[in-house]
């Protein structure tokens, strides 16, 4: 019986997900409400050093005034970190997710998903502009996103 029980918490512990180069940390996912005054276009960000941080915090909190929710100290000799922002919209409903971090031979490649509601769903009448921000380990490889 014991052994039956340490060969089970061996299996689970074995299958648990380790922190490996292609995993990520969520910082903030939402809605920026400037109606672009942030000046963000739909567009993919890598923030690889404190001082472009400081200015993408300075330019989000320009109209939306949240950047204290994650400004938390990032190590930027240990991590990097990767917005994606949606174009402005006329409505709620839409979104937008880093869904993936694959890792290929010479580079990272960040899988982004756009989703927009359908047809008759009921939506916030509301300009914004979705955005997703994640945490990543350095790396020497280069960055590709790819459009879901």
């Amino acid at each position: 019986m014991k052994t039956i029980i340490i060969f089970i918490f061996s299996i689970a512990l074995l299958g648990c997900p380790k922190n490996v180069e292609g995993s990520f940390t969520n910082i903030s996912k939402g809605n920026l409400f400037g109606n672009g005054s942030e000046g963000f276009i739909k567009e993919n960000i890598v923030i690889s050093s404190k001082s472009e941080w400081l200015l993408f915090l300075t330019k989000v909190d320009a109209t939306n005034k949240f950047s204290k929710k994650f400004k938390k100290s990032i190590n930027f000799s240990k991590e990097t970190i990767v917005v994606a922002v949606d174009k402005v919209r006329n409505t709620g409903g839409f979104s937008i997710e880093i869904i993936e971090v694959l890792i290929e031979k010479n580079r990272l490649l960040i899988k982004v998903k756009s989703t927009a509601p359908k047809t008759f769903d009921m939506v916030t009448m509301a300009v914004m502009q979705p955005y997703h921000i994640i945490k990543i380990k350095n790396t020497n490889k280069k960055i590709k996103f790819l459009e879901q």
